[in-house]
């Protein structure tokens, strides 16, 4: 028997599966609606963002499919490691057990009201102790910068992790917990002490007070000032909030992910053109060597056939195509830099 339909090829096959999976993710978005109170998660340098994250949260631009599936991801990976975490805690000297994932909690202000609410990823209870535990499936080159709990305050993408930690802590009164992160190898626990870092629950307290003042009265902070930077990767930049700061005709990227990948390429791009500039001079120098020995170095290569084809100029010319789409060039250049980075064709 033959069917009718025609047979699907790999390649349409693979699409229909990432188009599929798109609308999978996308059903599951649902818009964030007003709160009366700052989410523990909220922390922002700028107090307009938090009272627009309380007030007209709607008013962010939703994240695309990729963005999604990297959060399902990190959900899916912090998950794991919680259930790994309690089988490891039975045979570990001392035990403990992993109890209370997702407790709600709330903090007060000074007038009373509810200012920060949240849920606890989980409690570690060992004899004696009950420590709040966070749980991050942060990015890896975001990860690999992180050796103490304070590294997270170096990092725009970080912090608010870091705050939302401290806060768990002052309202269960406990004077330490963990924060553990995923990454290659083995996970890190960082051990935080609370007495240490009162200064930064009281300025969030601070803040959280100020944004909810703003919410009852219905008004907005100032803009904040010096830092552009930090308005150009908020989600409301160019909907809910105009700052005087302009980007005509640009599109505005509110991934995080992708914003510390720059920055990182920043960072190792000197070493990267030093390491490309060695490597050609070296190989040019040690071409035909096939075994040597330099100071710790060995040495050694093959020789190998090469082929290239020969074609007729006519030839070339009658099957040359030109597609104006075909090569795209991408510059990049750090806000406030004096000239962009060398061409990346891609």
């Amino acid at each position: 028997m033959t069917s009718s339909t025609a047979a699907i090829s790999p390649a349409q096959l693979a699409s229909a599966i990432e188009a599929s999976w798109s609308r999978f993710l996308e059903r599951d978005r649902r818009p964030p609606a007003p709160h009366p109170y700052v989410y523990a998660s909220g922390w922002s340098v700028c107090d307009r963002r938090m009272v627009l994250d309380m007030t007209v949260p709607d008013q962010k631009p939703p994240f695309p499919p990729e963005v999604l599936a990297r959060f399902r991801r990190g959900d899916d990976r912090e998950r794991d490691l919680l259930t790994d975490l309690a089988r490891i805690g039975r045979d570990a000297e001392p035990s403990f057990q992993v109890i209370g994932q997702q407790e709600r909690f709330e903090v007060k202000d000074r007038q009373g009201r509810v200012a920060i609410v949240g849920k606890v990823d989980a409690r570690v209870q060992a004899p004696g102790v009950s420590a709040p535990l966070e749980v991050k499936a942060w990015a890896p080159h975001l990860v690999e910068r992180i050796d103490r709990f304070e590294d997270l305050f170096d990092q725009p993408w970080t912090r608010s992790g870091g705050y939302q930690l401290l806060v768990y802590l002052y309202a269960t009164a406990q004077p330490f917990g963990f924060l553990l992160l995923d990454r290659s190898g083995l996970p890190l626990p960082l051990p935080v002490e609370l007495d240490a870092h009162l200064d930064r629950v009281e300025e969030f307290l601070t803040r959280a007070e100020r944004a909810i003042d703003h919410q009852r009265a219905s008004t907005l902070p100032d803009f904040l000032v010096g830092q552009p930077g930090e308005c150009q990767r908020c989600p409301f930049f160019g909907t809910a909030c105009q700052p005087p700061i302009s980007s005509p005709g640009v599109q505005v990227f509110t991934d995080p992910e992708l914003e510390a990948a720059l920055e990182r390429r920043a960072q190792i791009e000197a070493a990267g053109k030093e390491y490309a500039r060695l490597d050609k001079r070296i190989k040019e120098q040690l071409r035909g060597v096939e075994q040597g020995i330099c100071g710790h170095f060995h040495v050694s290569g093959t020789w190998g056939k090469s082929s290239r084809l020969e074609l007729p100029e006519a030839l070339k010319q009658q099957y040359t195509r030109t597609d104006m789409q075909g090569r795209f060039t991408l510059e990049i250049t750090r806000l406030g830099d004096a000239a962009p980075t060398p061409e990346v064709p891609s």
